[in-house]
C-alpha cells in the first residue's frame, strides 16, 4: 500500500477520533509541530524510519520530547502507530491530518510570490480576494523572490496565477519559439 493511502487512512482515524472527543484544535496544533519537526530534522526522520531502533526506544524518545506539551491522544495514537510498525509513516500521517482538518474546515492554503516585499494591506487585499474567488477561509504566506522582475505570482491548492513579468517574458519566449519553428 502507498505511503499516501496508509497515512491518509491513519491520519481520517485520528481526526475523527481527536473530533469525538473535542480535542480535534489541540490535536492539529499536536500535529502541526510534529510535522514540523520531522520535516525540518534529518535526526528524527531517521529515527523513525530506521529499523535498528526498536519501538520501544522510539517511542521513549518521542514520549521524553513531547509528552508534556502534546495530547494524551496524540501520544497514545504515536504508541499504537509504533507497535503496528508504522512509525516510518508518522510524518506523512502528521501531513495528512493537516490536510484533512483543512478540507473539513474548508480551509486553504495560499502561497503570494512578489518581486518585492508586500505589505500587510496588500496581502489582506489579496488574501480576501481569494477567500471571495475560492469561497474558502485562506491561509496565505508571503515570500519574495527578485526573479520575478515584477509582478506577482499566487498558487491555491493546484492552481496557480502568474501574473509576473518573468512569466510574460517566458510566454512570449516561448510563442516566439513556436511560431519560429511552424514556420
Amino acid at each position: 500500500m502507498s505511503e499516501y493511502r496508509v497515512a491518509a487512512r491513519y491520519a481520517k482515524s485520528i481526526l475523527d477520533l481527536s473530533n469525538e472527543q473535542k480535542s480535534l484544535d489541540a490535536v492539529l496544533s499536536d500535529m502541526r509541530t510534529f510535522a514540523n519537526i520531522v520535516s525540518n530534522s534529518g535526526d528524527m526522520r531517521n529515527l523513525l524510519s530506521s529499523p535498528i531502533v526498536p519501538g520501544d526506544k522510539k517511542l521513549a524518545v518521542l514520549k521524553h520530547l513531547f509528552e508534556k506539551q502534546f495530547q494524551p491522544i496524540t501520544i497514545k495514537f504515536f504508541d499504537i502507530i509504533i507497535r503496528k510498525k508504522r512509525e516510518g509513516f508518522l510524518g506523512a500521517i502528521a501531513h495528512g491530518f493537516i490536510e484533512q482538518y483543512n478540507d473539513l474546515n474548508n480551509i486553504a492554503n495560499a502561497t503570494v510570490k512578489s518581486a518585492v516585499e508586500l505589505s500587510e494591506a496588500v496581502i489582506t487585499e489579496i488574501k480576501g480576494h481569494i477567500e471571495s474567488q475560492t469561497g474558502k477561509k485562506i491561509n496565505i504566506s508571503a515570500t519574495v523572490d527578485a526573479n520575478l522582475i515584477g509582478g506577482i505570482v499566487v498558487q491555491v491548492e493546484d492552481k496557480l496565477f502568474d501574473a509576473s513579468i518573468a512569466g510574460k517574458l517566458g510566454k512570449l519566449k516561448q510563442e516566439l519559439l513556436n511560431s519560429y519553428i511552424s514556420k
